[in-house]
């Protein structure tokens, strides 16, 4: 992989002034149904809301966004480096860009948003191409329960500006595809881990989608 990219130049407008707030407010969700469909089904609210630190104090399944960056040219996706102070994996290298659905909020405008904010990358809704829903039951092993919207957007690696949240992110790289599956299937502990299911669909839409498997990473 490339060298990471740490924080320079101006400031990111659009970035948090701080890690994240406990007091947001998600929709709580019921946990999924048996014979989930992760391209079709997605997860149903209860009509409840309750705060960030509550639901994930109280392991509720809640609603995400994740949004890789993808250089299907060289073969390669963009990390990002948590900061030591997010409540979820701290200091572990993770999605592009990805973040919690607020309470009311659309899915598509939520990841728009969490580009903006923790990697100064503005784009209009339909450039992001929707793929699957994962749900994740990882609240047990440093993470949350949620039900994970995962979209990709195209991006030329070498052209690209990133300016980074500084709050929420320490540092970005492009890394080669088969490298970053290969850390998710082993357990990589320097990588937020990710269901199996997670992990064989993202796979098959860098496959099938984004030239993955035809030409060597470097």
């Amino acid at each position: 992989p490339r060298a990471p990219t740490m924080a320079s130049g101006p400031p990111n407008p659009a970035a948090l002034s701080e890690p994240q707030s406990d007091s947001e407010m998600f929709d709580v969700m019921h946990a999924p149904i048996d014979g989930f469909d992760i391209f079709t089904d997605k997860g149903t609210p209860t009509g409840e809301q309750k705060q960030r630190g509550l639901v994930h104090r109280d392991r509720d399944w809640h609603r995400s966004v994740h949004v890789w960056l993808v250089d299907s040219a060289k073969q390669h996706v963009l990390l990002q480096k948590r900061s030591s102070s997010k409540d979820t994996f701290p200091d572990r290298w993770d999605i592009s860009a990805a973040g919690h659905v607020e309470a009311g909020m659309g899915s598509r405008a939520t990841a728009v948003r969490e580009l903006a904010e923790e990697l100064g990358v503005v784009c209009e809704p339909n450039e992001l191409a929707f793929h699957f829903t994962v749900p994740a039951e990882q609240a047990a092993m440093g993470g949350c329960n949620c039900f994970e919207d995962v979209y990709f957007l195209q991006r030329d690696s070498a052209t690209t500006q990133l300016v980074i949240g500084e709050q929420e992110v320490t540092e970005t790289k492009w890394i080669a595809m088969n490298t970053l599956l290969e850390k998710l299937r082993v357990g990589d502990e320097t990588v937020v881990p990710r269901t199996t299911t997670y992990v064989d669909a993202f796979a098959a839409a860098l496959s099938e989608k984004y030239g993955y498997g035809k030409e060597t990473g470097s």
